[in-house]
Protein backbone atom coordinates (compact mmCIF):
# COMPACT_ATOMS: atom_id res chain seq x y z
CA UNK A 1 0.00 0.00 0.00
CA UNK A 2 1.41 3.38 -1.01
CA UNK A 3 1.36 6.11 1.61
CA UNK A 4 1.33 9.69 0.34
CA UNK A 5 2.54 12.16 2.90
CA UNK A 6 2.26 15.88 2.34
CA UNK A 7 5.05 18.19 3.50
CA UNK A 8 2.78 19.43 6.29
CA UNK A 9 2.22 15.88 7.58
CA UNK A 10 5.94 15.14 7.39
CA UNK A 11 6.66 18.27 9.45
CA UNK A 12 4.09 17.20 12.06
CA UNK A 13 5.66 13.74 12.28
CA UNK A 14 9.13 15.27 12.66
CA UNK A 15 7.84 17.65 15.34
CA UNK A 16 6.36 14.77 17.36
CA UNK A 17 9.50 12.66 16.86
CA UNK A 18 11.87 15.43 17.98
CA UNK A 19 9.70 16.27 20.99
CA UNK A 20 9.48 12.58 21.94
CA UNK A 21 13.27 12.25 21.79
CA UNK A 22 13.70 15.50 23.78
CA UNK A 23 11.35 14.30 26.53
CA UNK A 24 12.70 10.76 26.45
CA UNK A 25 16.34 11.69 27.09
CA UNK A 26 15.27 13.99 29.91
CA UNK A 27 13.15 11.46 31.77
CA UNK A 28 15.61 8.56 31.65
CA UNK A 29 16.11 7.77 35.35
CA UNK A 30 14.36 11.05 36.23
CA UNK A 31 14.08 12.45 38.86
CA UNK A 32 17.12 10.64 40.27
CA UNK A 33 19.47 10.59 37.29
CA UNK A 34 21.44 12.86 39.61
CA UNK A 35 20.55 11.05 42.81
CA UNK A 36 21.95 13.59 45.23
CA UNK A 37 20.71 17.09 46.01
CA UNK A 38 22.57 20.32 45.31
CA UNK A 39 22.95 22.54 48.37
CA UNK A 40 21.04 25.41 46.74
CA UNK A 41 18.42 22.92 45.58
CA UNK A 42 18.06 21.74 49.17
CA UNK A 43 17.59 25.28 50.45
CA UNK A 44 14.84 25.94 47.90
CA UNK A 45 13.24 22.60 48.80
CA UNK A 46 13.10 23.45 52.51
CA UNK A 47 11.52 26.81 51.76
CA UNK A 48 8.93 25.17 49.50
CA UNK A 49 8.14 22.59 52.19
CA UNK A 50 7.42 25.20 54.85
CA UNK A 51 5.54 27.36 52.36
CA UNK A 52 3.30 24.42 51.41
CA UNK A 53 2.67 23.56 55.06
CA UNK A 54 2.40 27.00 56.67
CA UNK A 55 2.39 29.73 54.00
CA UNK A 56 5.74 31.05 55.23
CA UNK A 57 9.40 30.51 54.36
CA UNK A 58 11.92 28.92 56.70
CA UNK A 59 12.30 32.17 58.63
CA UNK A 60 8.56 32.54 59.13
CA UNK A 61 8.21 35.26 56.46
CA UNK A 62 4.83 35.28 54.72
CA UNK A 63 5.04 34.98 50.93
CA UNK A 64 8.43 36.68 50.44
CA UNK A 65 9.34 38.25 47.09
CA UNK A 66 12.97 37.20 47.64
CA UNK A 67 14.43 34.53 49.86
CA UNK A 68 16.88 34.72 52.68
CA UNK A 69 19.25 31.79 52.26
CA UNK A 70 22.38 30.65 54.10
CA UNK A 71 21.85 33.48 56.57
CA UNK A 72 21.62 36.26 53.97
CA UNK A 73 19.58 37.31 50.95
CA UNK A 74 20.35 34.85 48.26
CA UNK A 75 17.62 33.10 46.27
CA UNK A 76 14.84 34.08 43.88
CA UNK A 77 11.35 32.84 44.59
CA UNK A 78 9.84 31.63 41.30
CA UNK A 79 11.24 28.10 41.54
CA UNK A 80 10.32 27.88 45.22
CA UNK A 81 6.67 28.78 44.56
CA UNK A 82 6.43 26.28 41.71
CA UNK A 83 7.88 23.56 43.96
CA UNK A 84 5.37 24.60 46.61
CA UNK A 85 2.50 23.96 44.18
CA UNK A 86 3.81 20.52 43.27
CA UNK A 87 4.48 19.72 46.93
CA UNK A 88 0.83 20.49 47.62
CA UNK A 89 -0.19 18.10 44.84
CA UNK A 90 2.34 15.27 45.14
CA UNK A 91 3.79 15.71 48.62
CA UNK A 92 7.35 16.63 49.53
CA UNK A 93 9.72 14.55 47.41
CA UNK A 94 12.54 14.84 44.94
CA UNK A 95 9.89 14.56 42.20
CA UNK A 96 8.17 17.72 43.43
CA UNK A 97 11.47 19.54 43.73
CA UNK A 98 12.65 18.74 40.20
CA UNK A 99 9.37 18.68 38.27
CA UNK A 100 9.20 22.47 37.67
CA UNK A 101 12.56 22.56 35.87
CA UNK A 102 11.67 19.55 33.75
CA UNK A 103 8.33 21.02 32.73
CA UNK A 104 9.59 24.54 31.97
CA UNK A 105 12.47 23.07 29.95
CA UNK A 106 10.12 21.01 27.79
CA UNK A 107 7.82 24.00 27.35
CA UNK A 108 10.76 26.15 26.24
CA UNK A 109 11.62 23.67 23.47
CA UNK A 110 8.10 24.03 22.06
CA UNK A 111 8.15 27.82 22.49
CA UNK A 112 11.54 28.08 20.77
CA UNK A 113 10.21 26.06 17.84
CA UNK A 114 7.08 28.18 17.43
CA UNK A 115 8.98 31.45 17.82
CA UNK A 116 11.50 30.51 15.12
CA UNK A 117 8.69 29.32 12.85
CA UNK A 118 6.95 32.68 13.16
CA UNK A 119 10.11 34.79 12.82
CA UNK A 120 11.19 33.10 9.59
CA UNK A 121 7.81 31.75 8.42
CA UNK A 122 9.57 28.44 7.85
CA UNK A 123 8.54 25.18 9.55
CA UNK A 124 11.58 23.29 8.30
CA UNK A 125 13.92 25.87 9.79
CA UNK A 126 11.94 25.74 13.04
CA UNK A 127 12.42 21.98 13.20
CA UNK A 128 16.18 22.49 12.86
CA UNK A 129 15.98 24.91 15.79
CA UNK A 130 13.87 22.57 17.87
CA UNK A 131 16.21 19.64 17.27
CA UNK A 132 19.23 21.75 18.14
CA UNK A 133 17.77 22.89 21.48
CA UNK A 134 16.57 19.35 22.26
CA UNK A 135 20.08 17.87 22.03
CA UNK A 136 21.85 20.85 23.65
CA UNK A 137 23.93 19.70 26.68
CA UNK A 138 23.19 22.88 28.68
CA UNK A 139 19.46 22.61 28.11
CA UNK A 140 19.40 18.91 28.95
CA UNK A 141 21.52 19.21 32.09
CA UNK A 142 19.59 22.05 33.68
CA UNK A 143 16.30 20.23 33.08
CA UNK A 144 17.10 17.25 35.30
CA UNK A 145 17.74 19.10 38.57
CA UNK A 146 16.60 22.38 40.11
CA UNK A 147 18.35 25.64 40.89
CA UNK A 148 16.49 28.93 41.11
CA UNK A 149 18.54 30.92 38.57
CA UNK A 150 17.86 28.46 35.74
CA UNK A 151 14.24 29.60 35.58
CA UNK A 152 15.50 32.91 34.18
CA UNK A 153 16.26 31.99 30.54
CA UNK A 154 13.01 30.03 30.14
CA UNK A 155 10.78 32.83 31.43
CA UNK A 156 12.72 35.31 29.29
CA UNK A 157 12.11 33.15 26.22
CA UNK A 158 8.38 32.86 26.95
CA UNK A 159 8.21 36.63 27.50
CA UNK A 160 9.95 37.37 24.18
CA UNK A 161 7.65 34.87 22.45
CA UNK A 162 4.51 36.68 23.60
CA UNK A 163 6.11 40.07 22.86
CA UNK A 164 6.81 39.00 19.26
CA UNK A 165 3.32 37.59 18.83
CA UNK A 166 1.84 40.72 20.37
CA UNK A 167 3.61 42.84 17.76
CA UNK A 168 2.98 40.62 14.73
CA UNK A 169 -0.20 38.73 15.51
CA UNK A 170 -2.56 39.30 18.44
CA UNK A 171 -2.26 42.61 20.28
CA UNK A 172 -3.53 41.20 23.57
CA UNK A 173 -0.38 39.04 23.68
CA UNK A 174 1.64 42.24 23.90
CA UNK A 175 0.09 42.87 27.29
CA UNK A 176 0.43 39.21 28.27
CA UNK A 177 4.15 39.49 27.53
CA UNK A 178 4.42 42.27 30.12
CA UNK A 179 2.98 39.93 32.73
CA UNK A 180 5.62 37.33 31.88
CA UNK A 181 8.42 39.90 31.81
CA UNK A 182 7.29 40.90 35.31
CA UNK A 183 7.33 37.26 36.42
CA UNK A 184 10.84 36.94 34.98
CA UNK A 185 11.97 39.45 37.60
CA UNK A 186 11.30 36.80 40.25
CA UNK A 187 13.45 34.13 38.60
CA UNK A 188 16.96 35.48 39.17
CA UNK A 189 18.38 38.57 40.84
CA UNK A 190 20.33 39.76 37.78
CA UNK A 191 17.07 40.04 35.83
CA UNK A 192 16.75 43.52 37.34
CA UNK A 193 19.62 44.57 35.05
CA UNK A 194 18.47 42.72 31.92
CA UNK A 195 14.68 42.91 31.72
CA UNK A 196 14.05 46.67 32.14
CA UNK A 197 16.91 47.53 29.76
CA UNK A 198 15.70 44.99 27.19
CA UNK A 199 12.19 46.42 27.35
CA UNK A 200 13.45 50.02 27.07
CA UNK A 201 15.51 49.26 23.96
CA UNK A 202 12.68 47.28 22.36
CA UNK A 203 10.14 50.01 23.15
CA UNK A 204 12.28 52.67 21.42
CA UNK A 205 12.86 50.39 18.42
CA UNK A 206 9.17 49.48 18.08
CA UNK A 207 8.10 53.12 18.39
CA UNK A 208 10.55 54.12 15.65
CA UNK A 209 9.24 51.26 13.49
CA UNK A 210 5.69 52.38 14.32
CA UNK A 211 4.91 48.82 15.41
CA UNK A 212 3.36 50.11 18.65
CA UNK A 213 1.70 53.30 19.80
CA UNK A 214 2.46 55.51 22.79
CA UNK A 215 -0.82 54.37 24.33
CA UNK A 216 0.18 50.73 24.04
CA UNK A 217 3.58 51.48 25.58
CA UNK A 218 1.91 53.18 28.54
CA UNK A 219 -0.44 50.23 29.08
CA UNK A 220 2.55 47.88 28.90
CA UNK A 221 4.45 49.92 31.50
CA UNK A 222 1.46 49.86 33.85
CA UNK A 223 1.05 46.06 33.55
CA UNK A 224 4.77 45.44 33.97
CA UNK A 225 5.08 47.69 37.03
CA UNK A 226 1.89 46.33 38.57
CA UNK A 227 3.27 42.80 38.76
CA UNK A 228 6.97 43.58 39.19
CA UNK A 229 6.62 46.37 41.77
CA UNK A 230 7.04 44.08 44.83
CA UNK A 231 10.44 42.78 43.67
CA UNK A 232 11.48 46.24 42.43
CA UNK A 233 10.53 47.66 45.82
CA UNK A 234 12.72 45.03 47.47
CA UNK A 235 15.73 46.18 45.44
CA UNK A 236 14.99 49.83 46.26
CA UNK A 237 14.67 49.45 50.04
CA UNK A 238 17.84 47.33 50.13
CA UNK A 239 19.81 49.68 47.86
CA UNK A 240 18.77 52.67 49.97
CA UNK A 241 19.20 50.65 53.20
CA UNK A 242 15.67 51.40 54.37
CA UNK A 243 15.67 49.03 57.32
CA UNK A 244 12.03 47.99 57.27
CA UNK A 245 9.83 45.29 55.83
CA UNK A 246 6.79 46.15 53.73
CA UNK A 247 3.65 44.02 53.74
CA UNK A 248 1.13 44.00 50.89
CA UNK A 249 -1.56 41.70 52.20
CA UNK A 250 0.22 38.36 52.76
CA UNK A 251 3.16 39.42 50.55
CA UNK A 252 6.36 40.48 52.33
CA UNK A 253 8.98 42.80 50.85
CA UNK A 254 12.04 42.38 53.02
CA UNK A 255 15.07 44.38 53.97
CA UNK A 256 18.14 42.13 54.25
CA UNK A 257 20.83 43.31 56.61
CA UNK A 258 23.41 40.92 55.18
CA UNK A 259 22.85 40.90 51.43
CA UNK A 260 26.14 39.44 50.19
CA UNK A 261 24.79 39.06 46.65
CA UNK A 262 25.70 42.67 45.91
CA UNK A 263 29.32 41.54 46.03
CA UNK A 264 28.66 39.47 42.92
CA UNK A 265 28.31 42.63 40.81
CA UNK A 266 31.12 44.81 39.50
CA UNK A 267 29.39 47.99 40.74
CA UNK A 268 30.07 46.97 44.34
CA UNK A 269 33.65 45.77 43.84
CA UNK A 270 36.49 47.43 45.73
CA UNK A 271 38.56 47.70 42.53
CA UNK A 272 36.17 48.17 39.60
CA UNK A 273 38.96 48.36 37.02
CA UNK A 274 40.56 45.11 38.11
CA UNK A 275 37.17 43.40 38.31
CA UNK A 276 36.30 44.66 34.83
CA UNK A 277 39.38 43.08 33.25
CA UNK A 278 38.95 39.89 35.25
CA UNK A 279 35.27 39.65 34.26
CA UNK A 280 36.03 40.05 30.55
CA UNK A 281 38.65 37.32 30.80
CA UNK A 282 36.25 35.06 32.72
CA UNK A 283 33.40 35.73 30.27
CA UNK A 284 35.47 34.97 27.18
CA UNK A 285 36.90 31.84 28.77
CA UNK A 286 33.44 30.57 29.72
CA UNK A 287 32.04 31.45 26.27
CA UNK A 288 34.76 29.85 24.18
CA UNK A 289 35.51 26.82 26.38
CA UNK A 290 31.85 26.36 27.39
CA UNK A 291 33.14 25.11 30.74
CA UNK A 292 33.47 26.69 34.18
CA UNK A 293 34.91 23.84 36.22
CA UNK A 294 31.49 23.01 37.70
CA UNK A 295 30.45 19.70 36.20
CA UNK A 296 26.78 20.14 37.02
CA UNK A 297 26.68 23.22 34.74
CA UNK A 298 28.41 21.67 31.75
CA UNK A 299 30.93 19.01 30.83
CA UNK A 300 34.45 19.80 29.69
CA UNK A 301 34.20 17.27 26.87
CA UNK A 302 30.96 18.44 25.29
CA UNK A 303 30.52 22.02 26.54
CA UNK A 304 27.16 23.75 26.81
CA UNK A 305 26.10 23.81 23.14
CA UNK A 306 28.86 21.51 21.79
CA UNK A 307 32.20 23.14 21.05
CA UNK A 308 31.77 23.02 17.28
CA UNK A 309 28.66 25.21 17.54
CA UNK A 310 30.72 28.34 18.22
CA UNK A 311 31.85 28.21 14.58
CA UNK A 312 28.23 28.15 13.42
CA UNK A 313 27.37 30.89 15.91
CA UNK A 314 29.77 33.30 14.23
CA UNK A 315 28.56 32.20 10.79
CA UNK A 316 24.99 32.98 11.87
CA UNK A 317 25.98 36.40 13.24
CA UNK A 318 27.97 37.23 10.10
CA UNK A 319 25.08 36.15 7.88
CA UNK A 320 22.60 38.50 9.56
CA UNK A 321 25.10 41.37 9.42
CA UNK A 322 25.62 40.83 5.69
CA UNK A 323 21.99 40.19 4.74
CA UNK A 324 19.85 43.07 5.88
CA UNK A 325 16.75 41.58 4.25
CA UNK A 326 16.90 38.64 6.67
CA UNK A 327 16.65 40.87 9.70
CA UNK A 328 13.26 41.56 11.27
CA UNK A 329 11.68 42.31 14.63
CA UNK A 330 12.31 38.78 15.88
CA UNK A 331 16.01 38.75 14.97
CA UNK A 332 16.30 42.21 16.53
CA UNK A 333 14.91 40.85 19.81
CA UNK A 334 17.46 38.04 19.84
CA UNK A 335 20.26 40.45 18.88
CA UNK A 336 19.45 42.78 21.79
CA UNK A 337 19.10 39.77 24.08
CA UNK A 338 22.54 38.53 23.02
CA UNK A 339 24.29 41.88 23.46
CA UNK A 340 22.74 42.46 26.90
CA UNK A 341 23.75 38.93 27.91
CA UNK A 342 27.38 39.66 27.06
CA UNK A 343 27.20 42.95 28.96
CA UNK A 344 25.72 41.13 31.94
CA UNK A 345 28.61 38.66 31.77
CA UNK A 346 30.98 41.60 32.18
CA UNK A 347 29.25 43.14 35.20
CA UNK A 348 28.88 39.81 37.07
CA UNK A 349 32.04 38.97 38.99
CA UNK A 350 33.51 35.53 38.32
CA UNK A 351 30.76 34.66 35.87
CA UNK A 352 30.06 30.98 35.23
CA UNK A 353 27.63 28.98 33.09
CA UNK A 354 24.58 29.31 35.34
CA UNK A 355 25.31 32.94 36.24
CA UNK A 356 25.31 33.80 32.53
CA UNK A 357 22.50 31.34 31.71
CA UNK A 358 20.53 34.08 29.94
CA UNK A 359 23.04 33.95 27.07
CA UNK A 360 22.48 30.39 25.90
CA UNK A 361 19.16 30.80 24.09
CA UNK A 362 20.43 33.62 21.82
CA UNK A 363 23.62 31.63 21.24
CA UNK A 364 21.45 28.65 20.27
CA UNK A 365 19.39 30.91 18.00
CA UNK A 366 22.33 32.25 16.00
CA UNK A 367 24.18 28.90 16.06
CA UNK A 368 21.31 26.91 14.58
CA UNK A 369 20.89 29.57 11.89
CA UNK A 370 24.58 29.25 11.05
CA UNK A 371 24.05 25.50 10.76
CA UNK A 372 21.06 26.14 8.50
CA UNK A 373 23.08 28.44 6.23
CA UNK A 374 25.96 25.97 5.87
CA UNK A 375 23.59 23.01 5.41
CA UNK A 376 22.27 24.54 2.20
CA UNK A 377 25.30 22.83 0.67
CA UNK A 378 23.90 19.29 0.35
CA UNK A 379 27.18 17.51 1.06
CA UNK A 380 27.77 19.54 4.23
CA UNK A 381 24.16 19.07 5.36
CA UNK A 382 24.49 15.33 5.89
CA UNK A 383 27.92 15.68 7.47
CA UNK A 384 26.55 18.19 9.97
CA UNK A 385 23.64 15.89 10.80
CA UNK A 386 26.06 13.00 11.29
CA UNK A 387 28.39 15.06 13.50
CA UNK A 388 25.65 16.35 15.80
CA UNK A 389 23.91 12.97 15.96
CA UNK A 390 27.19 11.37 17.03
CA UNK A 391 27.87 14.10 19.59
CA UNK A 392 24.36 13.75 21.00
CA UNK A 393 24.56 9.96 21.31
CA UNK A 394 27.97 10.20 22.97
CA UNK A 395 26.77 12.91 25.34
CA UNK A 396 23.64 11.03 26.45
CA UNK A 397 25.68 7.84 26.90
CA UNK A 398 28.18 9.72 29.05
CA UNK A 399 25.46 11.62 30.92
CA UNK A 400 23.66 8.52 32.12
CA UNK A 401 26.76 6.51 32.93
CA UNK A 402 29.90 7.88 34.55
CA UNK A 403 28.84 11.55 34.47
CA UNK A 404 26.04 11.26 37.02
CA UNK A 405 28.46 9.48 39.37
CA UNK A 406 30.82 12.44 39.06
CA UNK A 407 28.00 14.81 40.03
CA UNK A 408 26.81 12.62 42.90
CA UNK A 409 30.27 12.66 44.42
CA UNK A 410 31.01 16.33 43.85
CA UNK A 411 31.41 18.80 46.70
CA UNK A 412 28.22 20.75 45.99
CA UNK A 413 25.76 17.87 46.01
CA UNK A 414 24.57 16.20 49.21
CA UNK A 415 23.32 12.66 49.49
CA UNK A 416 19.67 11.66 49.92
CA UNK A 417 18.66 14.95 51.51
CA UNK A 418 14.97 14.82 50.58
CA UNK A 419 14.47 11.25 51.82
CA UNK A 420 16.39 11.93 55.03
CA UNK A 421 14.45 15.12 55.69
CA UNK A 422 11.14 13.32 55.16
CA UNK A 423 12.15 10.45 57.46
CA UNK A 424 13.37 12.81 60.20
CA UNK A 425 10.25 14.99 60.27
CA UNK A 426 7.50 12.51 59.37
CA UNK A 427 8.69 9.18 60.81
CA UNK A 428 10.90 10.24 63.69
CA UNK A 429 8.86 13.42 64.23
CA UNK A 430 11.91 15.42 65.26
CA UNK A 431 11.37 19.16 65.26
CA UNK A 432 15.03 20.20 65.14
CA UNK A 433 17.02 18.89 62.16
CA UNK A 434 20.73 19.62 61.87
CA UNK A 435 22.03 19.00 58.39
CA UNK A 436 25.67 18.95 57.26
CA UNK A 437 25.69 20.00 53.61
CA UNK A 438 28.86 18.28 52.41
CA UNK A 439 32.42 17.34 53.27
CA UNK A 440 34.03 20.50 52.02
CA UNK A 441 31.58 23.23 53.00
CA UNK A 442 32.32 24.56 56.43
CA UNK A 443 28.68 25.18 57.34
CA UNK A 444 25.66 23.29 58.47
CA UNK A 445 22.01 24.29 58.73
CA UNK A 446 19.27 23.87 61.29
CA UNK A 447 15.68 23.28 60.24
CA UNK A 448 13.41 23.94 63.21
CA UNK A 449 9.64 23.56 63.52
CA UNK A 450 8.56 26.11 66.08
CA UNK A 451 5.47 25.93 68.24
CA UNK A 452 3.67 28.56 66.16
CA UNK A 453 4.00 26.44 63.03
CA UNK A 454 6.72 28.50 61.40
CA UNK A 455 10.21 27.29 60.64
CA UNK A 456 13.68 28.74 60.89
CA UNK A 457 17.12 27.98 59.56
CA UNK A 458 20.57 29.15 60.56
CA UNK A 459 24.07 28.62 59.24
CA UNK A 460 26.86 27.50 61.56
CA UNK A 461 30.46 26.35 61.33
CA UNK A 462 31.70 22.78 61.39
CA UNK A 463 33.19 22.85 64.90
CA UNK A 464 29.87 24.00 66.34
CA UNK A 465 28.12 21.22 64.46
CA UNK A 466 30.44 18.59 65.96
CA UNK A 467 30.00 19.99 69.46
CA UNK A 468 26.23 20.01 69.01
CA UNK A 469 26.31 16.38 67.85
CA UNK A 470 28.24 15.33 70.96
CA UNK A 471 25.62 17.04 73.11
CA UNK A 472 22.45 16.27 71.14
CA UNK A 473 19.06 16.23 72.84
CA UNK A 474 15.96 14.09 72.27
CA UNK A 475 14.27 16.58 69.93
CA UNK A 476 17.15 16.68 67.47
CA UNK A 477 18.11 14.61 64.45
CA UNK A 478 21.37 14.94 62.51
CA UNK A 479 21.54 14.25 58.78
CA UNK A 480 25.15 13.42 57.92
CA UNK A 481 26.90 11.78 54.95
CA UNK A 482 29.07 8.81 55.93
CA UNK A 483 32.34 10.31 54.63
CA UNK A 484 31.84 13.33 56.89
CA UNK A 485 31.35 11.07 59.90
CA UNK A 486 34.59 9.25 59.12
CA UNK A 487 36.38 12.58 58.84
CA UNK A 488 35.35 13.67 62.35
CA UNK A 489 35.81 10.21 63.90
CA UNK A 490 32.27 9.80 65.16
CA UNK A 491 31.19 6.27 66.04
CA UNK A 492 27.51 6.01 65.07
CA UNK A 493 27.09 2.88 67.18
CA UNK A 494 27.02 5.20 70.19
CA UNK A 495 23.75 6.71 68.91
CA UNK A 496 20.39 5.67 67.60
CA UNK A 497 20.60 6.00 63.84
CA UNK A 498 18.93 5.13 60.57
CA UNK A 499 20.79 4.83 57.28
CA UNK A 500 19.48 5.84 53.83
CA UNK A 501 22.09 5.15 51.15
CA UNK A 502 25.27 6.86 52.31
CA UNK A 503 23.41 9.15 54.70
CA UNK A 504 23.10 8.58 58.43
CA UNK A 505 20.23 10.05 60.42
CA UNK A 506 21.42 10.19 64.01
CA UNK A 507 18.58 10.67 66.45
Amino acid sequence: MQINLTENKINKILFILILAIAIGVRVISWPTAISQINVDEAMTAINAKTMAENGVDIYGTSFPVYLEAWGFAGQSVMLMYLITIFTKIFGFSILSVRLPMLMISIISIIVFYDLVKRIFNNKKLALWAMAFVSICPWHLLQSIWSIDCNMFPHFMLISVYFLYRGITDKKWMLYLSMFFFALTMYTYGVSVYIVPLFLLICAIYLLVKKAVTIKQIIICIIIYLLFSSPILAMYVINALKIETNISIGPITIQYFSGNSRTGDMIFFSKDVGESFLNNISCLLKTFFTQYDGLEWNGTKTFGTVYHISIIFFFIGIFYFIRHKEKRNIGTFFFGVWLILSFLLGIVINNVNINRMNIIWFPILFFSFYGIYVVSKVQFLKYNIIAIYSTLFICFVTYLYSSYTNIIDNSWCFSAKYIDAMHYSTQVLQKNNICYCNSNNIDVYTIYQDDLDGTSSIRVHNKSEFINKLYNKNENEAFIIIDSFLKGINIDVSNYKYYRIGNVYIIY
